[in-house]
């Protein structure tokens, strides 16, 4: 080959690396993450801005890029001891972030080990948490006394002390739980407890249906006495009014016709004491029978 050529093809070979090696000193940021940029392995500049940037070329130069998003990490299902000796099961996600993307590669070096430290710290806390309070914090009928929320927060708190002194570069935003069980030793105690809350709770329905019903009766006792005691005195002043008016009616009657009110009293007296298969011997001076020998008052 003619050694022209072969000249001309290793210029186009180093002209071709040198451009590459000259295009190194730029590089892209996108929204969604940081560029550290490393002096020979070393980060020394944080880029946070979308866009084209300039560094050294390589290898004075490198870049490694650091998601800046809010990160979710689920832990493992693991058995906890509550503070009254009940084991209980929990499983949890973390929602976290890069809050210093330098710290997080001098210290931890990826995502990967971030999560792991995470998983750690996430475990410790929860045990502490949960043997800080009884069983009764966790799984209750009444939802006042359930703690469920001041526990995370809790875990949250002590996550977030931890990571900060250790200098990690992170932040948990909050921490929640996917699962709470229980294990099969411990699920017979529970329900126990659910069904003599249960109970409790209907004999507490009970009672105050029962205190009700009482009330309910008393109250309707009285209000028919009342009603009874008002119609008894109503009843009794118009038979009063009544008889009074009779008794008027009787006395004008009778102070008109003395005689025939007599004569007619005896009568009365007679329908009560004779009747159809009544049969009377009598003298004409008996006063009763004296309407059948003496005429009418007036005739």
């Amino acid at each position: 080959m003619d050694n022209s050529v072969v000249k001309a093809r290793i210029q186009w070979l180093l002209a071709g690396a040198l451009f590459l090696w000259l295009s190194s000193i730029f590089f892209t940021v996108n929204q969604e993450e940081y560029a550290v940029v490393l002096f020979f392995g070393k980060p020394v500049r944080v880029v946070d801005h979308a866009g084209l940037k300039m560094k050294l070329p390589l290898p004075v130069n490198t870049v490694a890029r650091v998601d800046k998003r809010l990160l979710v990490y689920d832990t493992i299902a693991t058995e906890y001891l509550s503070r009254d000796k009940k084991n209980i099961i929990a499983q949890c996600y973390a929602v976290w972030q890069v809050v210093d993307p330098q710290q997080l590669l001098r210290r931890l070096g990826d995502r990967l080990s971030a999560e792991q430290k995470l998983d750690e710290h996430l475990s410790s806390a929860l045990g502490a948490a949960f043997g800080q309070r009884e069983f009764d914090a966790l799984v209750n009928q009444d939802p006042d006394k359930v703690q469920i929320d001041e526990i995370m927060g809790q875990v949250t708190t002590a996550v977030n002390q931890v990571v900060a002194e250790r200098q990690y570069g992170i932040k948990v935003a909050s921490v929640s739980l996917t699962r709470l069980s229980y294990p099969e030793a411990t699920l017979e105690s529970v329900f126990k407890r659910m069904r003599t809350e249960r109970k409790v709770i209907a004999e507490t329905y009970r009672a105050e249906g029962n205190r009700e019903a009482t009330t309910i009766r008393s109250k309707a006792d009285l209000n028919r006495d009342q009603i009874l005691a008002a119609a008894r005195q109503k009843a009794d002043e118009t038979r009063g009014r009544a008889e009074r008016e009779a008794a008027a009616i009787f006395a004008q009657s009778y102070s008109g016709n003395p005689g025939f009110w007599r004569y007619w009293r005896k009568l009365q007296a007679m329908e009560k004491v004779i009747d159809k298969d009544t049969t009377i011997y009598m003298t004409p001076d008996v006063p009763l029978f004296s309407p059948f020998t003496q005429p009418l008052p007036g005739q």
